[in-house]
């Protein structure tokens, strides 16, 4: 009795195991329900594909506005990272310390290659502007020695009197200063010649104070001292201009190099500043300055 239970039990599990295999075959087998799976899966990826797209544009799939990604610009890409509050950079602050030493302001914005090119030109402007402050001293202290030997000039005169030595070879006598200052007298006074001889009086040079030139060549020389001492004037003077200038071109380039900081920028712009030594119309030598930059 038991021995047919245990065989009725086990014809039973088989039937159902034989009807569940046919059923799921008979599914697979239906057209049907095939092809109502498979336009499921291409739904599900028209949808996915739908929300990607209104995603860009802002929307979601039921017609209201998605939130904005702050990251992304309007067509889609990604927008640099914005700088923490404490790594902006002041433009105008940059301006401002490069004004006062060039290449400062380079440094404050993490440019110290650019900052201590600046600092370099300024440290060698300084240089030449004491070489030549120098060099002008030493020039005009020959010039008075020269005409102290060669033209009798008392020492320690005034710089008029350097300068009128320099016009005229003499002091009295043919084509002499006093008598340019006589023919000067008569213009001013024709009608009176008291008047003549005061001006005369005040304005000429007489006994110690009178000069003449050994010799037409000392003359020539005496003026190319002067000459030179004049071009180490100027040229101290160009140095100082150089210094206005380097500290201008460098307060600009701070505030760009801040903003350029500030909008995340690496790549770095082409600028060279550059100083060369020139020969004028006369053969004197001077500088020029040329800023090359590229946008």
């Amino acid at each position: 009795m038991g021995w047919r239970m245990n065989r009725t039990v086990t014809a039973l599990l088989a039937i159902t195991l034989l009807a569940s295999g046919a059923g799921s075959a008979a599914a697979i087998a239906d057209p049907e329900l095939v092809q109502g799976a498979r336009l499921g899966l291409e739904d599900q990826g028209l949808v996915q594909g739908n929300r990607a797209a209104l995603e860009m544009d802002g929307l979601s799939l039921d017609g209201t506005r998605s939130p904005v990604d702050p990251g992304l610009s309007g067509d889609g890409r990604r927008l640099p990272a914005p700088k923490p509050a404490q790594d902006v950079k002041n433009p105008m602050v940059a301006l401002l310390m490069s004004m006062v030493l060039p290449g400062w302001g380079e440094m404050y914005t993490g440019n110290d290659g650019r900052g201590r090119a600046f600092m370099a030109a300024e440290g060698a402007i300084w240089v030449g502007y004491a070489s030549f402050g120098i060099q002008k001293g030493m020039r005009e202290d020959d010039y008075r020695e020269f005409a102290h030997v060669f033209a009798g000039v008392p020492q320690g005169s005034t710089d008029e009197y350097y300068q009128d030595i320099a016009d005229y070879i003499r002091s009295e006598g043919e084509d002499s200063f006093n008598e340019a200052i006589r023919s000067e007298a008569r213009s001013l006074y024709p009608d009176d010649l008291d008047a003549q001889n005061a001006y005369f009086l005040q304005h000429g040079y007489f006994g110690d104070t009178g000069w003449t030139w050994e010799s037409k060549a000392r003359f020539s020389e005496y003026l190319d001292l002067r000459h030179s001492a004049s071009l180490s004037r100027k040229n101290a003077f160009h140095m100082l201009g150089l210094a206005v200038l380097n500290r201008a071109i460098s307060g600009i380039d701070s505030a760009w190099m801040a903003r350029r900081h500030n909008q995340g920028l690496k790549d770095e712009p082409n600028a060279r500043l550059s100083i060369a030594p020139i020969l004028d119309e006369r053969g004197s030598p001077g500088s020029q300055v040329t800023l090359e930059m590229s946008f």
